[in-house]
Parts: C-alpha cells; sequence; structure tokens
C-alpha cells in the first residue's frame, strides 16, 4: 500500500517527450492516484468540460488556443480508460513574489542571456528530444541541474551587480525551491493519511528532481505515514 513513483516531466512537449509517451508510462504503472504539479484553480480550470469546450472553438475559429500542459493532455488521455483520483499540490507563490516581479525578470534575463546558459539549455533541449522521459529521470539529468546551478551562480556573480542579483535569485528558489516543494509533499502525506491506494504517480518538472528528492528523503524519516517512495528509470 501507498506506493508512489515520482515521474519527472517537462510541461511542453518536445521530441519524444510528449503525452503519448507519458501516457504509455502511466498505462505501464497503473496509477489509481496521480499527484499533479497544479494548483488547485489551474485543475479546476484544466479539467472542465468548459475549458475543453473553449480549446475546441478556438480550433473552429482559426484562433490560438491556450498551451496545455503535456501532462494535463496525457492525464485527459488516461482518464478516458482509467478511474484515477486527480490531486493538485502545488500552490500559487506569485502574489508573495508580486512586489520582486520587476527585480526577478531583470536577474533572470541576466542569466537567459549568457552564452554559457544558452548553449547548456540548447544542449538539455537536444537531448530531451532524443531520449525524452528516460533522460529526465536519469542520473544524467541531475549532473546536468548542477552544471546549470553552477553556471547561474558564476554568471550573476561576476556581474557587477553581483549582490542584488545573488539576493533576488536566493528569493525567487526560497519560493519555488522551499515553500512550493515543501508544500506539495506535505499535501501528498496528507493525502495518503486520509486515503488508501495502493499505486500513485507523482508528475513534477524535472527542474525540481534534485532538491524534491531530498525533500521526500527527509519527510519519510518524520512523517508517521511511511510512503514506499520510488524514482522512475531506478529499479
Amino acid at each position: 500500500m501507498y506506493n508512489i513513483i515520482l515521474i519527472c516531466t517537462a510541461h511542453l512537449e518536445n521530441g519524444k517527450c510528449n503525452s503519448d509517451e507519458l501516457f504509455d508510462i502511466l498505462k505501464e504503472i497503473k496509477p489509481e492516484v496521480i499527484f499533479d504539479e497544479l494548483t488547485s484553480d489551474y485543475s479546476d480550470m484544466y479539467y472542465s468540460d468548459s475549458f475543453d469546450t473553449y480549446c475546441v472553438n478556438c480550433i473552429l475559429r482559426n484562433k490560438p488556443a491556450p498551451v496545455v500542459p503535456l501532462e494535463v493532455k496525457c492525464i485527459k488521455k488516461y482518464k478516458q480508460y482509467h478511474r484515477v483520483k486527480i490531486v493538485p499540490v502545488d500552490i500559487d507563490v506569485s502574489k508573495k513574489l508580486s512586489n520582486y516581479q520587476n527585480e526577478i525578470t531583470y536577474t533572470f534575463l541576466k542569466i537567459f542571456k549568457h552564452e554559457d546558459y544558452i548553449k547548456l539549455e540548447n544542449e538539455r533541449d537536444a537531448l530531451v528530444a532524443q531520449e525524452g522521459f528516460q533522460y529526465l529521470n536519469s542520473d544524467k539529468f541531475l549532473d546536468f541541474l548542477d552544471r546549470k546551478e553552477s553556471i547561474e551562480k558564476n554568471i550573476l556573480e561576476c556581474d557587477i551587480e553581483n549582490e542584488r542579483l545573488l539576493n533576488t535569485y536566493r528569493l525567487f528558489y526560497a519560493e519555488h525551491r522551499v515553500n512550493r516543494e515543501n508544500s506539495m509533499i506535505q499535501n501528498i502525506y496528507n493525502y495518503s493519511k486520509e486515503n488508501q491506494y495502493q499505486q500513485a504517480v507523482f508528475l513534477i518538472g524535472a527542474d525540481h528532481k534534485k532538491s524534491i528528492m531530498q525533500k521526500i528523503i527527509g519527510y519519510e524519516e518524520l512523517s508517521e505515514i511511511k510512503l514506499n517512495w520510488r524514482m522512475y528509470g531506478s529499479r
């Protein structure tokens, strides 16, 4: 009981990283519960009949349809063939960061426009397209995350405004790597205390892979209820 497989994803489709490939993975696992990296508001919107109708109308009228995360596309397909409970576990931190949005944008533009970062992202995108979920859930991707963090910090440390930029960088990740991830894991444990299941999956963006794995270890040591975690791709 309480088996959970952590599956790292990318929210946008790219080559072998697509909703059909993820659907094939879920077909093999047969989860009864899917913990999804969405807030309740976004989950309600994406899985509503009115949203589906709106998307169809956009297509019929030759208007741009909303960009839908590949996980949502996959889950909607999976729900057609299997009974499954979708549990959104994310929280919205945008309001907490709204007063710093200009600083955050300024800081990350410094990173995104740097040639070293562009080169690294192009390398990642190529591997995601070629290897899909196998790459996103591999140790090789953990190595990529280490390199990414090192390059980001080096870019900011070498800037003349380094102290200001690094403070904003830490503020941003305090919300996204600490508060959001802790809340997502806590929501999974809270659900598990009140509901029984045999098999679940937790779908989360691969950039969270390293830090979320570390937090899961911490929760397993302290939590009253024990969940049988496994990383997709591991044996």
